[in-house]
């Protein structure tokens, strides 16, 4: 454990000093139309990050053993910051992912052959020379899936540390001490990140946002480590674990490719319709979306851990996972139904509990609700009536001098007019 913590003081020492450098290179990220920070954050997490991670295994005299992944991720780390400073359009940025999981699989030997036994009846499924080709394909998808995760401040870093948790308990369990230390080391500089990217009660937002090169290379690293857990005959996990390990952000990303192709636009088209953005659009502050999220995230872990310690069958695993899946693109393609659901079942609840402490009935309070940013009135026929800018009642000037009903009304109504309410 002296690993991460190693890891982690010298990742948020890398940070002090990057946040104070980024401005004079550029690596900041301003507020636009889509997004909602104030100032100007510094992108240098990701840097830190791998930095750290190369300074802590240096001195463990590790690099070696994992060269071709410290060379994809330092290729990823690259382009991410010149996509940081500079842009970089979806097709080359797309070409450069495949190019440093090529290599990882290639020159590394990390590769996806064995899928496991998805289908019972057909066995043990091997894909022989489409295996470097399949591992392409998946990569470039789990590193544009932890991407598109980094929206919301503290989610991409907790999403990656509970995947690392994961591998890193099926690591442990199977001996694997090699892919441990790299697990731990990695461990403490996400935590040593997130000390600068969660909020906190009196830090409104992040200090430090990751950066495209940051979000690639925790993509490519979990990619990497479950690649090498998952394969071979001493593997720690069965390759289907790690989709359960990664459940959020690769649902997220497959739903959101989904939906887009479905409405004929390109899968690499912007929109605010990611999970996270739905919880964000129903009101949810982000710290409630990041604990949500991560809390789903978390057990999704732990259920491909027990499937891993009770030896569940993969054909349930996978199904099981084909079920969520199917779930929660049926409930995201009807995201504004869901949108008002939350806000109508949850927020409103918190509005009401004032009124539920102090005994006031609810049909008498003064602020209406808010459904998706269109105001609700609760309150009786009669008292809408009384509101000046009730249409059915003429103009305000004419309802200037309407006055309201007292609060106990049932002593002010005549007794016809009480009962038919009632």
């Amino acid at each position: 454990m002296l690993t991460t913590f190693i890891a982690l003081a010298v990742t948020a020492l890398l940070i002090e000093v990057a946040r104070r450098l980024a401005p004079a290179i550029g690596l900041i990220d301003s507020p636009d139309e889509r997004k909602a920070h104030e100032g100007e954050i510094p992108l240098v997490g990701g840097i830190a990050i791998f930095a750290g991670l190369v300074l802590v295994l240096a001195s463990r005299g590790m690099l070696a053993e994992h060269s071709a992944f410290f060379v994809s991720a330092g290729l990823l780390v690259v382009i991410g910051m010149w996509d940081d400073v500079f842009g970089v359009s979806p097709h080359p940025r797309v070409i450069i992912q495949g190019l440093a999981v090529l290599i990882m699989a290639a020159a590394g030997g990390v590769y996806i052959d064995d899928v496991g036994t998805l289908i019972p009846a057909v066995g043990t499924l091997s894909l022989g020379w489409l295996a470097i080709p399949f591992t392409v394909f998946a990569g470039v998808g789990l590193i544009n899936a932890f991407n598109m995760s980094d929206g919301v401040d503290g989610l991409c870093g907790t999403l990656t540390l509970i995947a690392l948790v994961g591998l890193g308990i099926a690591a442990g369990l199977a001996g694997r001490e090699s892919e441990l230390l790299l697990i731990l080391a990695l461990s403490g500089g996400v935590i040593g990140f997130l000390a600068y990217n969660v909020r906190l009660p009196r830090r409104p937002q992040a200090k430090v946002f990751l950066g495209d090169a940051g979000s690639y290379l925790l993509g490519l690293a979990v990619l990497y480590l479950a690649v090498r857990l998952s394969q071979g005959p001493e593997s720690a996990i069965e390759p289907v674990t790690a989709l359960w390990f990664c459940a959020v952000p690769l649902l997220d990303t497959i739903g959101m490719i989904l939906r887009r192709l479905r409405r004929g636009r390109s899968p690499f088209s912007p929109d605010r319709e990611h999970i996270h953005h739905v919880f964000l659009l129903a009101d949810f502050s982000v710290t409630t979306t990041w604990l949500g999220l991560a809390a789903v995230s978390s057990a999704a872990m732990l259920f491909g851990l027990v499937g891993v310690i009770a030896g569940i069958p993969d054909s349930i695993m996978f199904a099981s996972f084909l079920v969520i899946g199917v779930l929660y693109y049926g409930m995201i393609v009807r995201v504004w139904k869901v949108l008002r659901f939350f806000s109508r079942s949850i927020n409103r609840r918190k509005m009401a509990k004032h009124d539920r402490r102090s005994g006031i009935d609810r049909c008498q309070r003064d602020v209406p609700l808010h459904v998706v940013g269109i105001a609700e009135d609760r309150r009786s026929g009669l008292d809408r009536r009384q509101r000046n800018l009730d249409r059915r009642n003429g103009s305000a000037e004419d309802l200037s001098n309407i006055v309201s009903l007292p609060r106990d009304r049932k002593e002010h109504r005549p007794k016809e007019q009480a009962a038919r309410v009632s």
